[in-house]
């Protein structure tokens, strides 16, 4: 396929996956471009820390179905419950299982013209599938399913055989799609066709765990340069479409403001030689938090003497 690399500061990048694939989070694909960028060109040291300003954002991927048009899903919001809801409790254990909401509901929900409360009062619009909330009228036939795999390690202290299971989804009309925005025009000029090449080498090499066994491999569907969501000016908070490390003066902040809802998710992986590398704890996609009238929001941080975790928050306003 012959891509050609959109002009613009909003890219879509939508993927078809080719064997079983893991969920894919930001501080992976993040990690995965900069490794890629910097086997490509060597002078790269503007992407590692310290840096105040990353020149690009990139969000987790996130589930699309096909149907008449490409339809996206997104996190569904961590928000407030209201004093004196009115929520069905069959509902709200309904929700809960609900890790994504059609870009309809989603829009609706960062302008403020929707939440848990008003969803359950209108329950018989919307249905689910493999924990995709849609509306009852689109009639989308897909399935994502989860595959667990049996597979086998050796010992080498006792030479036994060790078992486990990996698990990865097959998609069925569907796939998956991520975004980048570009904070620094300067990069974006020298550096966009060099990501694209980034883009290129992880859909041959695989992307995630278990590479080496065929996993994580994936055909680039298209490249767009658009707008999907609709962000309101006047918006008094964020929502995080990546796993997000707040730096110390953001933590303080929303420690003085609170109203932020959220769920975490926590890191600790090893190097080459199976040495545990620094715990690093992150704000899950879909976690809302006050807006601090900031560009870009988030840290980078090593976690050994070579290896980064990116934390920056792919952030979207939205109302109260």
């Amino acid at each position: 396929m012959n891509l050609i690399f959109p002009e613009g500061s909003l890219m879509i990048i939508y993927i078809e996956p080719r064997s079983s694939f893991r969920p894919i989070s930001s501080d992976t694909l993040y990690g995965a471009v900069v490794s890629t960028l910097q086997t490509l060109s060597q002078d790269f040291d503007e992407l590692l820390p310290p840096t105040e300003k990353p020149p690009f954002l990139i969000s987790s991927a996130f589930p699309f179905v096909q149907g008449s048009e490409i339809n996206h899903f997104f996190p569904r919001p961590f928000d407030k419950m209201q004093e004196n809801s009115s929520i069905d409790n069959a509902f709200h254990k309904k929700m809960k299982a609900v890790q994504y909401v059609h870009e309809t509901i989603f829009e609706r929900w960062i302008q403020g013209e929707i939440n848990e409360e008003i969803l359950s009062k209108n329950s018989d619009n919307y249905q689910t599938t493999g924990g995709l909330l849609y509306p009852k009228g689109l009639n989308l036939d897909f399935s994502i399913k989860s595959i667990d795999t049996a597979r086998n390690s050796l010992n080498r202290l006792t030479h036994f055989s060790d078992f486990f299971f990996t698990s990865g989804y097959y998609y069925r009309n569907a796939g998956l799609f991520f975004m980048v925005r570009f904070l620094d025009p300067k990069f974006e000029s020298k550096y966009r066709d060099l990501l694209l090449g980034s883009f290129k080498f992880l859909r041959d090499r695989g992307v995630g765990g278990d590479v080496s066994v065929g996993k994580g491999h994936f055909e680039i569907l298209d490249i767009e340069d658009k707008e999907i969501i609709t962000e309101p000016a006047d918006g008094n908070r964020f929502i995080s479409l990546s796993k997000y490390l707040p730096s110390e003066d953001e933590i303080k902040e929303f420690q003085e403001k609170r109203n932020l809802w959220y769920d975490f998710y926590t890191k600790r992986g090893r190097d080459s030689s199976g040495r545990i590398r620094k715990k690093v704890r992150f704000f899950l996609e879909g976690s809302t938090f006050p807006d601090l009238s900031k560009e870009a929001y988030g840290k980078a941080i090593y976690v050994d003497r070579e290896a980064v975790e990116f934390g920056y928050s792919f952030n979207m306003r939205m109302r109260d």
